[in-house]
């Protein structure tokens, strides 16, 4: 079972696929209806806390992250106890621990898709890129899903990697129901800061 960064980047290595959704306060927010946006920008949804409830009062067969609470507030992690969480914040931890080149050497063995704003698609291990607005994207939901079925290919096994807010976590949900075969990751925004992006405050302290 994948527990940790390590576990994250051999199951890449061996091409397993799996999914992984990363749940912190801009999350919650959305479910608890909560007026407003977050930080990047995002605004809360009724309909996107709707879906996001579904999904995590029911278990589910990916892997599931609660972030670090010393970061991130709210939590409601504990009103859904069905769920076998792990650490949301494994990728920015090994960030700050000059560990994130583990990731980043896994994804170049096999064939990336990244959705993420423009200014991500300079990272070196892409192969595909969608580009999405850098905010709001859940209101081309129906739309962005499309385009990204239409990249699945039954004949290669493939690495989708999102940095898309929140609603991140509806499209990895959906996407594995239709096709859990591949890999999808809510990379969120770690690699901001490595195409010269400061997006989080860790990011200014990173040595680069």
């Amino acid at each position: 079972m994948i527990k940790t960064y390590e576990d994250i980047v051999q199951e890449i290595s061996l091409g397993n696929p799996f999914a992984f959704t990363r749940w912190g306060d801009g999350e919650w927010l959305n479910i608890r209806k909560a007026p407003g946006g977050n930080c990047d920008g995002n605004l809360y949804y009724h309909d996107l806390g709707d879906a996001l409830k579904e999904i995590v009062e029911t278990k589910q067969d990916y892997i599931l992250g609660a972030q670090d609470l010393k970061w991130n507030l709210p939590s409601d992690v504990a009103n859904f106890t069905e769920q076998d969480w792990i650490d949301a914040d494994v990728f920015h931890k090994a960030s700050m621990e000059g560990r994130i080149d583990l990731l980043g050497e896994a994804l170049r063995v096999p064939h990336v898709v990244y959705i993420g704003n423009k200014d991500l698609k300079r990272l070196p291990f892409i192969n595909e890129f969608i580009e999405i607005p850098s905010n709001n994207v859940w209101k081309q939901k129906d739309e962005l899903l499309e385009v990204i079925k239409g990249t699945l290919d039954i004949n290669r096994d493939k690495v989708y990697c999102f940095s898309a807010g929140m609603a991140t976590n509806v499209f990895i949900h959906e996407l594995w129901q239709y096709n859990n075969k591949q890999t999808y990751l809510d990379v969120g925004s770690v690699f901001d800061p490595y195409v010269g992006k400061h997006t989080r405050t860790y990011h200014k302290h990173l040595k680069l």
